[in-house]
């Protein structure tokens, strides 16, 4: 994924690669400077007291790259799919069906966003105060990055919610909240945003 090429494809004036994409990326930047704070901690006998977290930390993310990229581009085919079921022929009896699979798919996307945000926000707080101090701004932007993913992927979830049938909506409003309390606990934050 080049750096260049992911940005003129983000400002291209197409839906997507849109903004539940972007969110994936913000959780790999918060991923990957929680790494580095990680592998920076290690490197010292000084912070001996972050090394269990540190080692933890780094075994727990490996590969979160890939997942990355894969969770980009399903936000990318999920948001097609919404599309494409909208545009079926309103007269098709299956049209409103496909609209809301394609919602369901949609909203489970930025879902998993939001888990992947609490699994890391879990080791975040873990490192926290055991970390290597001098490092202490990239792990203030872990958190924040960490943080601007998750509500990202609450607001995309959210945003595909009309369309899916009542006992699953509330099923994902009912995980999401718990989700995002979890988050704000483990990074010590407030998360600007709605459950509606």
């Amino acid at each position: 994924m080049d750096i260049k090429t992911t940005l003129s494809d983000i400002s291209s004036g197409q839906p997507t690669p849109g903004g539940g994409a972007v969110g994936w990326l913000a959780w790999g930047q918060g991923t990957g400077l929680l790494r580095m704070v990680s592998n920076l901690t290690l490197k010292s006998k000084r912070w001996e007291d972050g090394h269990a977290s540190a080692e933890s930390i780094i075994f727990k993310t490996m590969g979160f790259e890939d997942i990355v990229i894969n969770g980009y581009n399903d936000d990318c085919k999920a948001y097609d799919a919404v599309v494409h079921a909208y545009r079926l022929d309103k007269e098709d009896p299956g049209r409103m069906s496909a609209i809301e699979s394609a919602s369901v798919i949609a909203a489970e996307v930025p879902l998993n966003l939001v888990s992947k945000v609490l699994e890391v926000s879990v080791l975040h707080s873990d490192l926290i105060g055991k970390h290597n101090m001098n490092a202490h701004s990239d792990l203030m932007a872990s958190k924040h990055l960490l943080a601007t993913a998750s509500i990202i992927g609450a607001d995309n979830v959210t945003a595909n919610l009309p369309e899916i049938l009542e006992g699953k909506r509330e099923a994902f409003k009912s995980k999401l909240s718990e989700m995002m309390r979890e988050i704000e606990n483990m990074l010590s934050i407030t998360l600007d945003w709605s459950e509606s």
